[in-house]
């Protein structure tokens, strides 16, 4: 039996129709069970819990083979506690194997705000006495253009510098979460999950442009004037949480990409440009 936490959400429900359409007993984790109403494969067993509530956690986790702990989100210090009390709850239910998916950006140094929370949930990991496999995701194709393209007119202006990111997409996320929860050989204890070509802001700006037949361009911009802007319009933690993840991706650790993706699913990740082409509505028809 496999559990997905997380799995009203995207990814949580994409790595939970993926295991289910390839034959798996699943349950999936739901706060409310209205939530997954139309929204998960009817195979699916609902098991109700909250990160909040490590008692909970137990109950739902009781049975359960193989844990995909779909990371959590929302101030960081919650988020670190929704990751230890999972984590422990994994432990006291003798959960065989856990899957997490965890961020590239964990460095000590890293001037991320989340990138303590899940060096934390790592360390958990490495010391529960349950055996782990982590997936350290890059940056999701669908959070630059929700969260940085969709949203602006002319000018993607960031404090970016010139870092690169190698942006991959949350299906592809999900693809390999799935290739790794449904594995019988859970030696592997890491990868590493990219597109397969880092990209500077001019072009992600120019791809964006040639995708909808709108201009814009990038201009990096100082933190300072960043977090005024954002904390204009955003509400906390979410100015911080995105002037320090473009810190970070000014000082590199968002470059590198991996072939971790393609080892897992047998295929490569979808190119930013294509998740252009596949997501943008309205979009010019020569694409």
């Amino acid at each position: 039996m496999i559990l997905v936490t997380g799995a009203a959400g995207h990814v949580g429900r994409a790595v939970v129709s993926r295991l289910v359409s390839s034959g798996h007993e699943v349950a999936a984790l739901v706060r409310k069970p209205e939530a997954a109403q139309g929204r998960l494969p009817r195979e699916t067993a609902l098991r109700v819990g909250d990160y909040e509530d490590a008692s909970a956690l137990k109950t739902a986790f009781t049975g359960i083979d193989e844990l995909v702990l779909i990371s959590s989100d929302g101030a960081a210090e919650a988020v670190m506690c929704h990751h230890a009390n999972a984590i422990a709850a994994a432990a006291a239910a003798s959960v065989r194997h856990i899957t997490f998916t965890s961020i590239v950006d964990i460095g000590e140094s890293s001037p991320f705000y989340y990138a303590p929370a899940y060096s934390d949930a790592e360390r958990r990991l490495a010391n529960c006495g349950v055996p782990s496999t982590i997936l350290r995701c890059g940056l999701y194709s669908d959070f630059i253009l929700d969260t940085w393209l969709a949203p602006v007119s002319g000018e993607l202006v960031l404090p970016a510098g010139q870092g690169l990111v190698a942006p991959v997409s949350r299906d592809d996320v999900a693809a390999a979460v799935a290739a790794v929860a449904a594995k019988t050989d859970t030696s592997r204890t890491l990868y590493t999950i990219t597109g397969d070509r880092a990209l500077g802001f001019d072009a992600i700006a120019a791809f964006y442009a040639e995708a909808t037949a709108r201009p814009l361009r990038y201009r990096p911009c100082a933190l300072s004037d960043y977090l005024a802007s954002a904390s204009a319009r955003l509400d906390t933690p979410w100015p911080q949480a995105f002037a320090t993840l473009c810190a970070s991706i000014a000082e590199g650790p968002y470059t590198s990409t991996s072939s971790d993706f393609t080892t897992l699913t047998g295929k490569p990740p979808e190119s930013f440009r294509d998740f252009l082409v596949r997501t943008v509505p309205g979009r010019p028809a020569n694409g």
